[in-house]
């Protein structure tokens, strides 16, 4: 069905300009500064919001009308019925004006922002020291959730709920605690618990056991983990490498190692 026929049958309002309050808010969220002051976050895509669990708290939600379709089994799963004034629908301009992708799918959401609150670690956790590209960092905070992990500290990383992070953790950054860090906690983190770094002149991971609750640190590809929490750290491990391979992308080696403490 076309998109102007979708909006004429099942709903005549639908928002065209993109100075509307509601548009206005989800555009100042690609901002960090309006993330802070509001609490609130873009999600967006059709991949993210149908991962993400029910219970985020969802404010509103933008669709484009030949969306219609799929948008409304992720209302029911919200608690937003098709005629709450939550679900919007937008035209693709308008959509297009506070969307972070080039080409947006057509439905967004304004979600609440998980606490950034520091809560020390009770059980497996991640520190990642200075990984600045926000597609690696999504990337971790997926698999950590994926591999059971409860907790991941970002020290001089990629902001934790930038648009692009939130993408790539798929919704995983959502059934995880996310902790940003300074460098006196991150070391307080490093020396008080089973601190685990990756690095080039480790002991070969894949033959070491590693004791569990453990906090698994790794760094970027540029820089690696730096010097002072890698002698702090309680050991050190490193993946074996062939071919005249010398490293691995932050994501894939954190991933293995991960995955190799379960």
């Amino acid at each position: 069905m076309q998109g102007w026929l979708a909006a004429f049958l099942f709903k005549v309002d639908i928002i065209t300009s993109s100075q509307n309050q509601y548009v206005k808010l989800a555009r100042s969220l690609s901002q960090k500064k309006h993330r802070l002051e509001t609490g609130l976050i873009l999600a967006e895509g059709i991949n993210l919001l149908r991962d993400m669990p029910a219970s985020v708290e969802v404010k509103y939600v933008f669709y484009t009308p030949d969306r219609r379709d799929e948008v409304l089994d992720l209302l029911e799963k919200y608690g937003i019925a098709e005629d709450d004034e939550r679900a919007m629908r937008v035209t693709d301009s308008v959509l297009k004006s506070f969307a972070d992708t080039v080409t947006p799918y057509g439905i967004a959401a304004v979600v609440k922002m998980p606490s950034l609150e520091y809560v020390a670690p009770t059980a497996n956790a991640v520190l990642l020291d200075g990984v600045a590209d926000p597609g690696n960092v999504g990337t971790i905070i997926r698999t950590a959730a994926a591999a059971g992990f409860e907790d991941v500290y970002l020290l001089d990383c990629a902001e934790a709920y930038s648009p692009k992070v939130i993408r790539s953790s798929l919704g995983g950054i959502f059934r995880i605690r996310v902790h940003e860090v300074d460098i006196m906690r991150a070391m307080e983190l490093v020396r008080n618990f089973n601190s685990a770094a990756l690095d080039m002149d480790g002991q070969n991971l894949l033959e070491s056991e590693i004791a569990s609750p453990v906090l698994l640190i790794a760094g970027s590809e540029a820089h690696g983990v730096r010097e002072c929490i890698k002698r702090s750290a309680k050991q050190v491990y490193a993946l074996p490498m062939s071919n005249g391979v010398e490293s691995l992308n932050v994501a894939v080696a954190a991933a293995v190692a991960m995955y190799r403490t379960l």
